[in-house]
């Protein structure tokens, strides 16, 4: 108990070289104060380094050091205590000497007076306590004016700075030296003295940008009025906090918030739970839920009815365990049923330990990306099989030429009997059908020789319309809308004839039961590449021809497979399936595009988009008949790798009375020319082995440019992109042909 009374009292210490005297004060004061005692200096001074004692009285008289001379060097180390002395009258000067610098608080007269020094004593402590207690505020002032996290300054009433802390200096990249009888306005334009004065216990906050010398800085200004103890302005007080990071920072976010609200992707953010927390607005576009419908509800990542959804939910699980993104392609469906394809990810996001907090869900619609492979696909295909299909009618219109040459020699044979001649000409009507499968395959695979001619739409139309109406029967009505402006296109006349006459035969049979054909033409013009149902249609100005029907319509499944080849949903025999595929093959080849829009039970429209050209006359087209063949005596070189083709060519021109020199390939072709002497027209096929048609014309004409020259080919792609190097004096004759025919186009070259 005596121990914690003792810890509770002030510590005096008391310094005097005779014994008596320190035990003596120690036993008269320990009722109030704790009393160190010290005989020497040095013992004194070993306790003020291990105690705080405000209080310290010593002896004026002490060996080696006088008390004034001990309490001056306390004073310099320990300023912050009440000195005190006790003198005799010899000593006196010594002591106001002292006390007038300051460095003894009060000196006792020996013999000392109990009362006197109580007194005393306890005065002296209370301006220890007194001093301390200011000096403690004052420290908690300066150390809560400069520590403080935003910058504050003192302003005279006027504005100038009284002071100003490091925070503030810091901000604003000055010296105290350079702050100090400054107006504050100099850097804080907005600020106006007058508006605190006139009501002291006025805040006034604004925000503003700072001129500094490293840049303009964001601050937030706080200013108001101090008052002194009478209630009357002193000083102003400004506090300045940098908001420059702050609004750095906002300006991101307002940056991150305007990408997120514009993004053309749609964006969620869910919790770890799978709760959407937000939506764009792309995402309401994409798929018509609203904000609120799909906030603070599970996330249904997929929208998707597909039957792989549940593996693809599988593996998006299995990423995000592992800590990485998903992403895949699925077929989506909206609000109102209506499907999309979207690529979607999914990520998780995580905060600055790592651990995840979110994750975010972007879906971008790649519908037209997917109907652009699609046409690429189809695209691909068509031109496959068209290569297929253009082999085959090379290969095959040699067979026939063949069997048709050989099937019309027999008929002008006098020995042939009437019975034997029927059956020659069985045989030439099936050959004749042959042909036109092999021409239609050639449409398909787009390899056929187009015979262009500038004309006006308009005309082919009313031209072949007195045909339609034989095609389609009485049960249903043709009705023609055609545009009164002319519609200059350039096209081969007769292949668009077959594209009509093969829509309207389809349309013919779509209405069993009658209905109304229409056939419009028109005008568009193409801003932009678009992505049609079944081709690509590229921009540029184009002549429509719409077929529409009122018949059966088609559902998604046929329209998808209705310019397939053999692709027919007519009963077996009763159909090919070459016509939609003919109709293609011509289009694209007069570089234009088509598209079918059906419906069941509602009818069906195809239009037809071809290339406008500059205006041309509308007219008639001619159409005239072959002359009869005459017989010739000229040297023809026939070149031709089928034998059976080459004999059969060898007697249809020698009947005639031609000279016929035979080569099996282009090379015995050069050969044969350069040892013939004089040949008046060579008649040779296209591709051959060892060198192809091409390559022996250039040889040929290298020995004699004045020689004429005809091709003949099944398979022309390669003649339709070589014969713009050829000359004028070149011929192309297209397999198989009749004899009849074949010697009228070898008269009209040789009489040129």
């Amino acid at each position: 108990m005596e121990d914690l009374q003792a810890a509770a009292r002030p510590k005096l210490l008391y310094v005097d070289d005779e014994r008596p005297n320190l035990v003596a004060l120690r036993a008269l004061l320990r009722d109030t104060y704790e009393v160190l005692i010290a005989e020497r200096a040095e013992e004194a001074f070993l306790l003020l380094q291990s105690n705080d004692i405000p209080l310290i009285v010593s002896d004026q008289r002490m060996p080696g050091m006088t008390g004034t001379q001990f309490l001056e060097k306390v004073a310099e180390e320990y300023p912050d205590n009440a000195r005190m002395i006790l003198t005799g009258y010899a000593d006196i000067d010594a002591v106001i000497e002292a006390i007038n610098r300051s460095q003894i608080y009060y000196y006792f007269k020996k013999p000392w007076n109990e009362t006197e020094i109580r007194l005393t004593l306890a005065n002296a402590l209370e301006s220890v306590q007194t001093r301390r207690k200011l000096i403690d505020s004052e420290h908690r002032f300066r150390s809560t004016f400069e520590q403080a996290g935003l910058g504050i300054a003192h302003l005279q009433l006027h504005g100038e700075i009284l002071r100003a802390n490091g925070q503030l200096r810091e901000f604003l990249g000055r010296s105290e030296a350079e702050l100090l009888g400054q107006p504050f306005q100099t850097w804080f334009a907005g600020f106006d003295p007058e508006e605190l004065l006139p009501a002291p216990g006025r805040v006034v906050v604004r925000e503003a940008p700072v001129p500094t010398p490293g840049g303009p800085r964001w601050s937030r200004l706080t200013s108001s009025v101090s008052l002194d103890r009478k209630g009357v302005p002193d000083y102003l007080i400004a506090l300045v906090d940098d908001l420059t990071e702050r609004r750095h920072t906002e300006e991101q976010v307002i940056k991150l918030s305007h990408a997120v609200e514009q993004c053309p992707v749609s964006i969620r953010i869910t919790d770890r739970a799978g709760v959407v927390e937000f939506v764009n607005p792309r995402f309401t576009e994409m798929t018509g839920y609203s904000a609120e419908e799909v906030v603070g509800k599970p996330a249904d990542v997929f929208l998707t009815s597909q039957d792989d959804a549940g593996s693809a939910k599988g593996e998006l699980q299995a990423c995000l365990a592992a800590g990485a993104a998903w992403e895949g392609e699925l077929l989506n469906h909206r609000k109102d049923g209506a499907y999309f394809w979207a690529r979607i990810t999914v990520s998780p996001i995580c905060n600055k330990e790592g651990e995840v907090t979110h994750y975010l869900i972007l879906k971008d619609d790649i519908t037209e990306r997917h109907k652009l492979e699609e046409q690429l696909r189809q695209s691909q295909k068509m031109e496959a099989i068209g290569q297929l299909a253009g082999g085959v009618a090379h290969d095959f219109n040699n067979i026939l030429m063949v069997i048709m040459g050989y099937g019309s020699m027999l008929t002008a044979d006098a020995l042939l009997g009437s019975r034997q001649k029927e059956k020659v000409e069985h045989i030439l009507e099936s050959a004749e059908k042959g042909a036109q499968l092999t021409a239609s395959l050639l449409a398909f695979s787009r390899k056929q020789v187009m015979k262009l001619e500038a004309v006006n739409l308009n005309d082919v139309i009313l031209h072949v319309e007195k045909f339609l109406t034989r095609v389609i029967g009485e049960d249903v009505q043709l009705r023609s809308v055609i545009s009164a402006a002319p519609l200059p296109v350039n096209v081969d006349c007769g292949q668009i004839e077959q594209v009509l006459m093969n829509l309207a035969t389809n349309a013919r049979d779509a209405m069993p039961k009658g209905g109304v054909l229409t056939i419009e033409t028109s005008w568009q013009a193409l801003e932009e590449r678009r992505v049609m149902p079944h081709d690509l249609g590229e921009p540029g100005n184009y002549a429509v021809i719409s077929v529409s029907d009122t018949g059966l319509g088609m559902d998604e499944a046929t329209r998808s497979r209705v310019f397939e080849p053999f692709f027919t949903t007519k009963e077996q025999g009763k159909g090919t399936g070459l016509g939609m595929s003919i109709v293609y093959g011509i289009v694209k080849q007069h570089n234009g595009f088509v598209n079918v829009y059906s419906e069941p039970q509602v009818g069906t429209t195809f239009r037809i988009y071809l290339p406008l050209i500059e205006t041309v006359e509308s007219g008639d087209r001619p159409r005239g008949d072959f002359d009869p063949p005459r017989a010739g005596s000229e040297t023809i070189l026939v070149v031709e790798d089928e034998p059976v083709l080459r004999e059969l060519l060898q007697s249809i021109l020698v009947e005639y009375g031609y000279r016929v020199i035979l080569a099996e390939d282009g090379l015995d072709a050069v050969e044969k020319f350069r040892g013939a002497g004089s040949v008046d027209l060579v008649l040779m096929d296209m591709i051959m082995p060892r060198m192809n048609g091409k390559e022996a014309c250039d040889a040929i004409r290298a020995m004699n440019p004045a020689v004429k020259v005809a091709f003949t080919s099944g398979y022309t792609r390669d003649f339709v992109y070589l014969r713009d190097s050829i000359d004028a004096g070149t011929e192309l004759i297209m397999k198989p042909v009749q004899p009849m025919e074949l010697l009228r186009r070898m008269r009209d070259i040789l009489d040129r």
